[in-house]
Protein backbone atom coordinates (compact mmCIF):
# COMPACT_ATOMS: atom_id res chain seq x y z
CA UNK A 1 0.00 0.00 0.00
CA UNK A 2 1.80 3.31 -0.80
CA UNK A 3 2.73 5.61 1.59
CA UNK A 4 -0.23 8.42 2.30
CA UNK A 5 1.39 11.92 0.88
CA UNK A 6 1.71 14.59 3.88
CA UNK A 7 -1.25 16.47 2.62
CA UNK A 8 -3.57 12.78 3.10
CA UNK A 9 -1.80 11.90 6.13
CA UNK A 10 -2.96 15.12 8.40
CA UNK A 11 -6.51 14.99 6.41
CA UNK A 12 -6.47 11.63 7.70
CA UNK A 13 -5.43 12.84 11.44
CA UNK A 14 -8.15 15.19 11.64
CA UNK A 15 -11.06 12.99 9.85
CA UNK A 16 -10.12 10.38 12.68
CA UNK A 17 -9.25 12.14 15.69
CA UNK A 18 -12.75 12.45 17.55
CA UNK A 19 -13.35 15.19 20.57
CA UNK A 20 -13.50 12.59 22.72
CA UNK A 21 -10.06 11.65 21.60
CA UNK A 22 -8.43 15.42 22.40
CA UNK A 23 -6.75 15.08 25.54
CA UNK A 24 -9.27 16.94 28.43
CA UNK A 25 -6.78 19.86 29.27
CA UNK A 26 -6.80 20.68 25.21
CA UNK A 27 -10.82 20.14 25.33
CA UNK A 28 -10.57 22.52 28.25
CA UNK A 29 -8.05 25.44 27.11
CA UNK A 30 -10.32 25.42 23.51
CA UNK A 31 -13.34 26.11 25.52
CA UNK A 32 -11.40 28.69 27.35
CA UNK A 33 -10.53 30.13 24.19
CA UNK A 34 -13.89 30.21 22.94
CA UNK A 35 -15.13 32.05 26.17
CA UNK A 36 -11.91 34.87 26.36
CA UNK A 37 -12.80 35.44 22.22
CA UNK A 38 -16.06 35.67 22.67
CA UNK A 39 -15.82 38.45 24.96
CA UNK A 40 -13.37 40.43 23.08
CA UNK A 41 -15.61 40.24 20.15
CA UNK A 42 -18.61 41.68 22.13
CA UNK A 43 -16.28 44.56 23.28
CA UNK A 44 -14.81 44.93 19.89
CA UNK A 45 -17.88 45.15 18.24
CA UNK A 46 -18.45 48.85 19.47
CA UNK A 47 -15.42 49.97 17.51
CA UNK A 48 -15.46 51.87 14.12
CA UNK A 49 -13.73 48.85 11.93
CA UNK A 50 -16.61 47.03 13.77
CA UNK A 51 -19.36 49.25 12.26
CA UNK A 52 -17.70 49.51 8.36
CA UNK A 53 -17.76 45.80 8.34
CA UNK A 54 -21.39 45.24 9.21
CA UNK A 55 -21.82 48.09 6.90
CA UNK A 56 -20.68 46.08 4.07
CA UNK A 57 -22.03 43.19 4.50
CA UNK A 58 -25.56 45.18 4.50
CA UNK A 59 -24.34 46.31 1.38
CA UNK A 60 -24.07 42.97 -0.32
CA UNK A 61 -26.56 41.66 1.23
CA UNK A 62 -27.24 37.95 1.75
CA UNK A 63 -29.46 35.17 3.31
CA UNK A 64 -30.19 35.88 7.20
CA UNK A 65 -28.19 32.40 8.53
CA UNK A 66 -25.74 33.64 10.86
CA UNK A 67 -24.86 36.27 13.61
CA UNK A 68 -23.05 39.46 13.67
CA UNK A 69 -22.04 39.13 17.32
CA UNK A 70 -22.32 42.06 19.19
CA UNK A 71 -25.39 43.40 16.19
CA UNK A 72 -28.56 42.96 16.12
CA UNK A 73 -29.21 42.08 12.29
CA UNK A 74 -28.40 38.63 10.79
CA UNK A 75 -26.45 38.05 7.29
CA UNK A 76 -24.98 35.00 5.34
CA UNK A 77 -22.69 32.62 6.67
CA UNK A 78 -20.00 34.64 4.33
CA UNK A 79 -20.68 37.51 5.85
CA UNK A 80 -20.64 36.56 9.14
CA UNK A 81 -17.60 34.92 9.15
CA UNK A 82 -15.62 37.85 7.64
CA UNK A 83 -17.58 40.12 10.72
CA UNK A 84 -16.69 38.09 13.37
CA UNK A 85 -13.46 37.36 12.53
CA UNK A 86 -11.96 40.45 11.82
CA UNK A 87 -13.97 41.44 15.48
CA UNK A 88 -11.92 38.71 17.02
CA UNK A 89 -9.06 40.80 16.34
CA UNK A 90 -10.70 43.94 16.11
CA UNK A 91 -8.19 45.63 18.43
CA UNK A 92 -5.63 43.62 20.35
CA UNK A 93 -7.53 42.09 23.61
CA UNK A 94 -7.55 38.98 21.75
CA UNK A 95 -4.98 35.87 22.72
CA UNK A 96 -1.58 35.21 20.93
CA UNK A 97 0.79 32.38 20.46
CA UNK A 98 3.44 32.34 23.34
CA UNK A 99 5.80 31.57 20.92
CA UNK A 100 5.78 34.62 19.10
CA UNK A 101 4.83 32.27 16.06
CA UNK A 102 1.18 32.38 14.56
CA UNK A 103 -0.71 35.41 14.14
CA UNK A 104 -3.83 35.77 16.04
CA UNK A 105 -4.57 32.12 14.80
CA UNK A 106 -7.71 31.93 16.93
CA UNK A 107 -9.30 34.70 14.99
CA UNK A 108 -10.12 33.27 11.76
CA UNK A 109 -10.36 29.50 13.19
CA UNK A 110 -13.21 30.44 15.57
CA UNK A 111 -15.01 32.91 13.37
CA UNK A 112 -15.11 30.17 10.77
CA UNK A 113 -16.07 26.99 13.45
CA UNK A 114 -19.10 29.23 14.56
CA UNK A 115 -20.26 30.70 11.82
CA UNK A 116 -20.50 26.94 9.72
CA UNK A 117 -21.47 25.80 12.62
CA UNK A 118 -24.46 27.91 12.99
CA UNK A 119 -25.55 27.45 9.48
CA UNK A 120 -25.92 23.50 9.72
CA UNK A 121 -26.95 23.87 13.50
CA UNK A 122 -23.43 21.98 14.60
CA UNK A 123 -23.16 20.76 18.32
CA UNK A 124 -20.57 22.51 20.76
CA UNK A 125 -18.00 19.36 20.35
CA UNK A 126 -18.01 20.07 17.06
CA UNK A 127 -17.44 23.60 16.85
CA UNK A 128 -14.47 22.98 19.48
CA UNK A 129 -13.13 20.31 17.45
CA UNK A 130 -13.60 22.24 14.58
CA UNK A 131 -11.06 24.67 16.24
CA UNK A 132 -8.61 22.18 18.08
CA UNK A 133 -7.87 20.93 14.63
CA UNK A 134 -7.83 24.14 12.24
CA UNK A 135 -5.60 25.67 14.97
CA UNK A 136 -3.28 22.80 14.54
CA UNK A 137 -3.21 23.55 10.98
CA UNK A 138 -2.40 26.96 10.91
CA UNK A 139 0.38 26.04 13.40
CA UNK A 140 2.01 23.26 11.76
CA UNK A 141 2.17 25.89 8.88
CA UNK A 142 3.82 28.48 11.00
CA UNK A 143 6.41 25.66 12.39
CA UNK A 144 7.11 24.84 8.63
CA UNK A 145 7.97 27.94 7.63
CA UNK A 146 10.26 28.83 10.77
CA UNK A 147 12.25 25.69 10.41
CA UNK A 148 13.02 26.89 6.54
CA UNK A 149 14.28 30.18 7.90
CA UNK A 150 16.42 28.33 10.36
CA UNK A 151 17.72 26.21 7.47
CA UNK A 152 18.31 28.66 4.63
CA UNK A 153 18.80 32.01 6.36
CA UNK A 154 16.02 33.37 4.56
CA UNK A 155 13.01 35.33 5.88
CA UNK A 156 10.19 34.48 3.67
CA UNK A 157 7.07 36.55 5.71
CA UNK A 158 4.07 35.19 6.21
CA UNK A 159 3.12 32.10 4.84
CA UNK A 160 -0.63 32.46 5.26
CA UNK A 161 -1.52 35.64 7.23
CA UNK A 162 -4.73 35.43 6.74
CA UNK A 163 -4.61 31.82 8.75
CA UNK A 164 -7.03 31.06 5.82
CA UNK A 165 -5.98 27.69 5.54
CA UNK A 166 -6.85 26.86 9.05
CA UNK A 167 -9.98 28.60 9.20
CA UNK A 168 -10.87 26.22 6.15
CA UNK A 169 -10.18 23.25 8.13
CA UNK A 170 -12.25 24.39 10.50
CA UNK A 171 -14.94 25.37 9.12
CA UNK A 172 -15.05 22.26 6.98
CA UNK A 173 -14.62 19.42 10.26
CA UNK A 174 -17.56 21.44 11.17
CA UNK A 175 -19.63 21.30 8.03
CA UNK A 176 -19.03 17.34 8.39
CA UNK A 177 -16.78 17.25 4.89
CA UNK A 178 -15.35 13.88 4.29
CA UNK A 179 -11.39 13.72 3.93
CA UNK A 180 -12.02 13.83 0.04
CA UNK A 181 -13.89 17.01 0.20
CA UNK A 182 -12.20 18.61 2.88
CA UNK A 183 -9.12 17.77 0.58
CA UNK A 184 -10.49 19.92 -2.15
CA UNK A 185 -11.62 22.55 0.16
CA UNK A 186 -7.97 23.18 1.18
CA UNK A 187 -7.07 23.25 -2.58
CA UNK A 188 -9.72 25.91 -3.37
CA UNK A 189 -8.18 28.08 -0.21
CA UNK A 190 -4.99 27.78 -0.89
CA UNK A 191 -5.25 29.86 -3.55
CA UNK A 192 -7.30 32.17 -1.44
CA UNK A 193 -4.32 32.39 1.14
CA UNK A 194 -2.73 35.75 1.55
CA UNK A 195 1.36 36.23 1.82
CA UNK A 196 0.85 39.64 2.80
CA UNK A 197 1.03 42.30 5.74
CA UNK A 198 1.66 45.28 4.83
CA UNK A 199 -0.24 47.10 7.52
CA UNK A 200 2.10 48.46 9.92
CA UNK A 201 1.71 52.03 8.77
CA UNK A 202 -2.19 51.93 8.99
CA UNK A 203 -3.34 54.26 11.67
CA UNK A 204 -6.78 53.00 12.36
CA UNK A 205 -5.95 48.97 12.72
CA UNK A 206 -8.99 48.21 9.84
CA UNK A 207 -6.18 46.19 7.58
CA UNK A 208 -4.50 44.40 10.41
CA UNK A 209 -8.26 43.22 12.03
CA UNK A 210 -9.37 42.24 8.83
CA UNK A 211 -6.29 40.19 7.90
CA UNK A 212 -5.54 38.60 11.04
CA UNK A 213 -9.33 37.58 11.33
CA UNK A 214 -11.89 38.78 8.18
CA UNK A 215 -10.24 37.79 5.36
CA UNK A 216 -9.39 34.06 6.65
CA UNK A 217 -12.59 33.21 7.95
CA UNK A 218 -14.80 34.54 5.26
CA UNK A 219 -12.05 32.68 2.77
CA UNK A 220 -12.20 29.34 4.91
CA UNK A 221 -16.02 29.36 4.85
CA UNK A 222 -16.01 29.74 1.25
CA UNK A 223 -13.79 26.91 0.20
CA UNK A 224 -15.51 24.67 2.66
CA UNK A 225 -18.91 25.63 1.16
CA UNK A 226 -18.02 25.15 -2.61
CA UNK A 227 -16.66 21.62 -1.61
CA UNK A 228 -19.68 20.92 0.09
CA UNK A 229 -21.39 21.87 -2.92
CA UNK A 230 -19.01 19.67 -5.29
CA UNK A 231 -16.66 22.12 -6.24
CA UNK A 232 -13.06 20.86 -7.32
CA UNK A 233 -9.34 21.63 -6.82
CA UNK A 234 -6.15 20.41 -6.85
CA UNK A 235 -5.32 17.50 -4.14
CA UNK A 236 -2.25 17.43 -1.64
CA UNK A 237 -2.06 20.81 -2.42
CA UNK A 238 0.99 20.74 0.72
CA UNK A 239 3.07 18.49 -1.51
CA UNK A 240 5.10 19.00 -4.77
CA UNK A 241 5.31 21.31 -7.16
CA UNK A 242 3.73 23.59 -7.43
CA UNK A 243 2.13 23.39 -4.40
CA UNK A 244 1.64 25.44 -1.16
CA UNK A 245 4.64 25.28 0.53
CA UNK A 246 7.14 25.20 -2.95
CA UNK A 247 4.80 28.04 -4.34
CA UNK A 248 5.37 29.86 -0.65
CA UNK A 249 9.12 28.54 0.69
CA UNK A 250 10.49 26.87 -2.03
CA UNK A 251 10.29 23.31 -0.55
CA UNK A 252 8.29 20.49 -2.15
CA UNK A 253 8.02 18.58 0.80
CA UNK A 254 6.85 20.25 4.40
CA UNK A 255 9.25 17.63 6.40
CA UNK A 256 8.84 16.79 9.58
CA UNK A 257 7.29 20.11 11.71
CA UNK A 258 4.09 19.32 10.08
CA UNK A 259 3.02 16.09 11.34
CA UNK A 260 5.53 14.67 13.97
CA UNK A 261 3.88 14.80 17.07
CA UNK A 262 0.21 14.71 15.56
CA UNK A 263 -2.08 13.74 18.77
CA UNK A 264 0.37 14.20 21.25
CA UNK A 265 0.73 18.06 20.78
CA UNK A 266 -1.37 20.55 19.96
CA UNK A 267 -0.50 24.04 18.85
CA UNK A 268 -3.66 25.27 20.69
CA UNK A 269 -2.24 24.92 24.07
CA UNK A 270 0.72 27.58 23.44
CA UNK A 271 -2.17 30.14 23.25
CA UNK A 272 -1.76 33.23 25.66
CA UNK A 273 -4.68 35.07 27.15
CA UNK A 274 -3.78 38.81 27.05
CA UNK A 275 -4.64 40.97 30.37
CA UNK A 276 -4.73 44.26 28.62
CA UNK A 277 -5.40 46.23 25.21
CA UNK A 278 -2.00 46.58 23.63
CA UNK A 279 -0.10 44.69 20.52
CA UNK A 280 3.32 43.49 19.85
CA UNK A 281 4.31 42.54 23.61
CA UNK A 282 3.81 45.93 24.41
CA UNK A 283 1.05 44.44 26.56
CA UNK A 284 3.90 43.44 29.36
CA UNK A 285 4.85 46.38 29.59
CA UNK A 286 1.70 47.73 30.45
CA UNK A 287 1.52 45.10 33.20
CA UNK A 288 4.80 45.53 34.65
CA UNK A 289 4.12 48.85 35.01
CA UNK A 290 0.74 48.79 36.75
CA UNK A 291 2.18 45.88 38.84
CA UNK A 292 5.07 48.61 39.53
CA UNK A 293 2.63 51.44 40.21
CA UNK A 294 0.26 48.91 42.79
CA UNK A 295 2.82 47.55 44.67
CA UNK A 296 4.62 50.94 45.62
CA UNK A 297 1.46 52.76 45.80
CA UNK A 298 1.77 55.28 43.00
CA UNK A 299 -0.46 57.60 41.15
CA UNK A 300 0.15 58.96 38.08
CA UNK A 301 1.20 62.24 39.80
CA UNK A 302 4.22 60.65 41.49
CA UNK A 303 5.47 59.62 37.67
CA UNK A 304 8.55 61.93 36.68
CA UNK A 305 10.10 59.44 34.02
CA UNK A 306 8.97 55.55 32.89
CA UNK A 307 11.67 53.96 30.93
CA UNK A 308 10.75 50.90 28.74
CA UNK A 309 13.59 48.26 27.78
CA UNK A 310 12.04 46.71 24.87
CA UNK A 311 13.30 44.08 21.97
CA UNK A 312 15.18 45.54 18.73
CA UNK A 313 12.93 45.99 15.81
CA UNK A 314 10.05 47.01 18.27
CA UNK A 315 11.82 50.44 19.53
CA UNK A 316 11.51 52.12 15.95
CA UNK A 317 7.26 51.49 16.21
CA UNK A 318 7.07 52.18 20.01
CA UNK A 319 8.70 55.61 19.98
CA UNK A 320 7.23 57.08 17.12
CA UNK A 321 6.07 60.64 17.54
CA UNK A 322 3.08 60.29 15.04
CA UNK A 323 -0.09 60.65 17.72
CA UNK A 324 -4.01 60.68 16.89
CA UNK A 325 -7.07 61.56 18.73
CA UNK A 326 -9.60 59.55 16.45
CA UNK A 327 -7.57 56.22 16.69
CA UNK A 328 -6.29 52.95 18.53
CA UNK A 329 -3.51 54.11 20.52
CA UNK A 330 -2.76 50.40 21.57
CA UNK A 331 0.41 50.15 18.91
CA UNK A 332 2.76 52.50 20.23
CA UNK A 333 4.50 52.20 23.29
CA UNK A 334 4.44 55.29 24.78
CA UNK A 335 0.59 55.72 24.10
CA UNK A 336 0.05 52.45 25.44
CA UNK A 337 2.40 53.15 28.49
CA UNK A 338 0.81 56.53 29.27
CA UNK A 339 -2.74 55.61 29.02
CA UNK A 340 -1.96 52.97 31.81
CA UNK A 341 -0.09 55.07 34.43
CA UNK A 342 -3.08 57.60 33.99
CA UNK A 343 -6.53 55.35 33.62
CA UNK A 344 -4.92 51.97 34.71
CA UNK A 345 -7.31 49.37 33.89
CA UNK A 346 -7.68 47.01 30.61
CA UNK A 347 -6.86 49.83 27.85
CA UNK A 348 -9.77 49.44 25.37
CA UNK A 349 -12.13 52.13 26.39
CA UNK A 350 -8.99 54.55 26.91
CA UNK A 351 -7.38 53.50 23.64
CA UNK A 352 -10.60 54.90 21.42
CA UNK A 353 -12.52 57.15 22.94
CA UNK A 354 -10.50 60.05 22.28
CA UNK A 355 -11.20 62.87 25.86
CA UNK A 356 -8.57 60.02 27.27
CA UNK A 357 -6.17 61.42 25.18
CA UNK A 358 -6.92 64.64 23.93
CA UNK A 359 -6.08 65.92 27.31
CA UNK A 360 -2.57 67.70 28.59
CA UNK A 361 -2.58 65.30 31.16
CA UNK A 362 -2.02 62.56 28.40
CA UNK A 363 0.43 64.82 26.12
CA UNK A 364 2.80 65.52 29.47
CA UNK A 365 2.77 61.87 30.89
CA UNK A 366 3.55 60.85 27.27
CA UNK A 367 6.33 62.62 26.79
CA UNK A 368 7.89 61.33 30.20
CA UNK A 369 7.69 57.93 28.62
CA UNK A 370 11.54 56.94 26.78
CA UNK A 371 11.85 53.88 25.22
CA UNK A 372 15.69 51.56 24.75
CA UNK A 373 16.37 48.88 22.76
CA UNK A 374 17.53 45.60 24.44
CA UNK A 375 20.43 43.89 21.92
CA UNK A 376 20.95 41.17 24.00
CA UNK A 377 17.22 40.26 23.44
CA UNK A 378 17.10 38.97 20.16
CA UNK A 379 15.02 35.54 19.79
CA UNK A 380 11.30 35.18 19.25
CA UNK A 381 11.07 34.20 22.95
CA UNK A 382 12.00 37.79 23.74
CA UNK A 383 9.10 38.97 21.91
CA UNK A 384 7.35 39.40 25.29
CA UNK A 385 9.40 40.59 28.17
CA UNK A 386 10.12 43.82 28.93
CA UNK A 387 11.55 46.33 31.76
CA UNK A 388 10.07 48.96 33.10
CA UNK A 389 11.56 51.55 35.32
CA UNK A 390 9.61 54.36 37.04
CA UNK A 391 11.43 57.11 38.27
CA UNK A 392 9.34 59.10 41.11
CA UNK A 393 9.26 63.40 41.37
CA UNK A 394 10.91 62.30 45.04
CA UNK A 395 13.83 60.53 43.24
CA UNK A 396 13.08 56.97 43.90
CA UNK A 397 13.95 54.60 40.91
CA UNK A 398 11.83 51.77 40.94
CA UNK A 399 12.41 48.68 38.30
CA UNK A 400 10.85 45.32 37.42
CA UNK A 401 10.61 42.85 34.37
CA UNK A 402 8.64 39.75 33.37
CA UNK A 403 8.03 37.99 30.53
CA UNK A 404 4.00 37.31 29.51
CA UNK A 405 2.37 35.25 31.86
CA UNK A 406 -1.19 33.17 31.38
CA UNK A 407 -4.26 34.53 32.65
CA UNK A 408 -5.30 32.25 35.56
CA UNK A 409 -9.52 30.67 34.92
CA UNK A 410 -10.84 33.63 37.68
CA UNK A 411 -8.72 36.70 36.03
CA UNK A 412 -10.02 35.55 32.58
CA UNK A 413 -13.77 35.51 34.74
CA UNK A 414 -12.93 39.22 35.21
CA UNK A 415 -11.85 39.95 32.06
CA UNK A 416 -14.60 38.83 30.41
CA UNK A 417 -16.86 40.22 33.16
CA UNK A 418 -15.44 44.19 32.52
CA UNK A 419 -15.41 43.43 28.57
CA UNK A 420 -18.96 42.15 27.86
CA UNK A 421 -20.68 44.04 31.54
CA UNK A 422 -19.24 47.30 29.49
CA UNK A 423 -21.05 46.19 26.02
CA UNK A 424 -24.12 44.98 27.27
CA UNK A 425 -24.67 44.61 31.15
CA UNK A 426 -23.80 42.64 34.32
CA UNK A 427 -26.68 40.19 33.36
CA UNK A 428 -25.73 39.61 29.87
CA UNK A 429 -21.97 38.52 31.63
CA UNK A 430 -24.15 35.94 33.93
CA UNK A 431 -26.32 35.03 30.80
CA UNK A 432 -23.46 34.01 28.40
CA UNK A 433 -20.87 32.72 31.23
CA UNK A 434 -22.84 30.34 32.26
CA UNK A 435 -23.79 29.00 28.72
CA UNK A 436 -20.12 29.49 27.17
CA UNK A 437 -18.32 27.76 29.71
CA UNK A 438 -20.40 24.62 28.86
CA UNK A 439 -19.95 25.21 25.34
CA UNK A 440 -19.03 21.05 25.36
CA UNK A 441 -22.65 20.34 26.14
CA UNK A 442 -24.51 22.50 23.68
CA UNK A 443 -26.59 19.99 21.20
CA UNK A 444 -27.10 23.10 18.94
CA UNK A 445 -24.59 26.19 18.47
CA UNK A 446 -27.12 28.34 16.54
CA UNK A 447 -29.21 28.54 20.14
CA UNK A 448 -25.62 30.11 21.65
CA UNK A 449 -25.16 32.44 18.52
CA UNK A 450 -28.30 33.93 18.62
CA UNK A 451 -27.56 35.00 22.25
CA UNK A 452 -24.73 36.84 20.58
CA UNK A 453 -27.07 39.36 18.74
CA UNK A 454 -27.49 42.98 20.97
CA UNK A 455 -28.42 46.15 19.55
CA UNK A 456 -25.97 48.15 18.07
CA UNK A 457 -23.33 50.47 20.50
CA UNK A 458 -20.57 52.48 20.14
CA UNK A 459 -17.49 52.73 22.42
CA UNK A 460 -17.44 56.44 22.68
CA UNK A 461 -21.01 56.37 24.01
CA UNK A 462 -20.07 53.91 26.42
CA UNK A 463 -20.44 55.21 29.92
CA UNK A 464 -18.08 54.18 32.64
Amino acid sequence: MPELSSTKSFLHWMHTTRFEDIPSDVRQMTLLALYDGIGCNLACSMLPSAHRMVDFANLVGGSPDCTMMGFPMRTSALNAAQVNGTLGHGDEMDAHDGDGRGTHILAAVMAGALASGQLVGATGPEVLRGVVLGYELSKRMVRVAAQVERETGKAFGPVDAGNTMGATAAAGITLGLPPDRLEVALGVAAHMSCNIAAYAGETAHMTASFLRGGIGARNGVAAALMAKVGYDAPRDIFDGQPGFFHSRLGIREPGPEFLSGLGEEYGIMGLIFKRHNAGGGYHVARLVLLELMSQNGLSAGDIAEIQEEVVPRRDEGLTSSAHHATVSLSHSGREVLALAALHGGMGLREAHDEKFSNTPEFSAMRDRVKISARSDWAGFEDRFYARVTVITKDDRKLSKESKDRQMTEAELDAKFSYLVGLRAGEDKVRELAQVLKRLDTVSNVAEVMVQLELPEARIDEVRA
